[in-house]
């Protein structure tokens, strides 16, 4: 784990710096406090010098809503809060309450409002916030599986896998979207959601992004899967499922090269719109700074025909040109 965080980021800081609005979702938490939590397996933190490279960035705020925040429990998730409010980096997804971790960061760029909700599907024990607990802001899912066929006569056949999001916190999305869409011109939503290491698109992250859609956002983005994964759209609005890691130091037993392509999203925002979307490809930096690909590299080419290939499915277009990848709505 890197000790300090300037220049963590590299030449990827500029880009973040030249945005007029710019956001990620930190995994990890920035503090040297708190008690590892009881059986957690994969468990993540860094140093709150780290929170020095997320302003040089210049980053508009940061995502908290994941499966990692609280790994160290709540007095490394307050140190991490004050660490990032000590250099004038806003939060989103997580608090001291549900009130706390509901609520939105808006920020205004040129006139625009920009709204910002997160929320997590990946949820170990005792994460999600409370009334009375702090946490992240949650979004539960439930799974069954279901049989395919007689499995007398084909023993072994893989279930189906259905999934659906529990309807109480669907409806709390719902109106937390509506309420900051009649604060902000653009509301972007961050889900932590899908399955590691897997870049299939399960039903319920079809499901959350949109109802978050239909109740006013303008963008949905999605991570934990570690790997990229597809772009779908709905009444225009992209869903954009996993951007995979662009910084992720700890390298887990489970990772493999894939762990390794990720890229930046970029577009134009209007009132009520998000336009002129594009991919930047990059590899993930681990111990060192993300690296933005050029456009004849091998990594450049496989990221490209990887999200050509999941999209598909989608109908969403991606077209590849000299400075980066174009993505647009089959409608367009």
């Amino acid at each position: 784990m890197r000790e300090k965080g300037t220049g963590m980021f590299g030449d990827v800081a500029a880009r973040f710096r030249g945005a007029g609005v710019s956001f990620v979702n930190l995994e990890h938490a920035l503090s040297n406090k708190g008690v590892l939590v009881r059986g957690k397996e994969f468990y993540h933190r860094g140093p709150p010098e780290c929170a020095d490279g997320l302003k040089e960035a210049g980053l508009s705020c940061v995502n908290l809503a994941n499966n990692h925040v609280l790994d160290y429990g709540d007095e490394s998730l307050f140190e991490t809060i004050e660490a990032l409010s000590a250099r004038g980096i806003p939060h989103f997804g997580a608090g001291a309450n549900l009130e706390q971790a509901r609520k939105a960061f808006v920020t205004e760029r040129s006139g625009l409002r920009v709204g910002f909700l997160g929320y997590t599907t990946t949820l170990p024990q005792g994460f999600a916030a409370s009334a009375t607990s702090a946490g992240v802001n949650p979004l539960r899912v439930h799974t069954a599986y279901q049989q395919r066929k007689n499995l007398s006569e084909l023993p072994g056949l893989a279930p189906i896998i259905v999934t659906w999001t529990e309807p109480g916190d669907l409806e709390r999305l719902r109106l937390d979207v509506k309420t900051v869409a009649g604060q902000a011109d653009v509301v972007i939503v961050y889900v932590h959601w899908g399955t590691s290491m897997n870049p299939q698109v399960q039903g319920f992250q079809t499901e959350i992004g949109r109802a978050a859609i239909d109740a006013g956002a303008h963008a949905v983005f999605g991570g934990h899967q570690h790997v990229i994964s597809a772009i779908e759209f709905y009444q225009g609005c992209p869903i954009v499922h996993s951007t995979g890691n662009l910084l992720f130091d700890k390298w887990e037993p489970h990772f493999t090269d894939e762990t390794l392509k990720t890229f930046l999203f970029g577009a134009t925002l209007e009132p009520g719109r998000v336009r002129d979307m594009f991919l930047l490809p990059a590899k993930n930096g681990v111990e060192t700074p993300p690296e933005l690909m050029p456009r004849a590299s091998p990594m450049w080419k496989a990221i490209f025909q990887d999200m050509e290939k999941q999209c598909r499915k989608f109908g969403t277009k991606v077209v590849a040109r000299e400075d980066g990848i174009e993505i647009s709505s089959p409608l367009s």
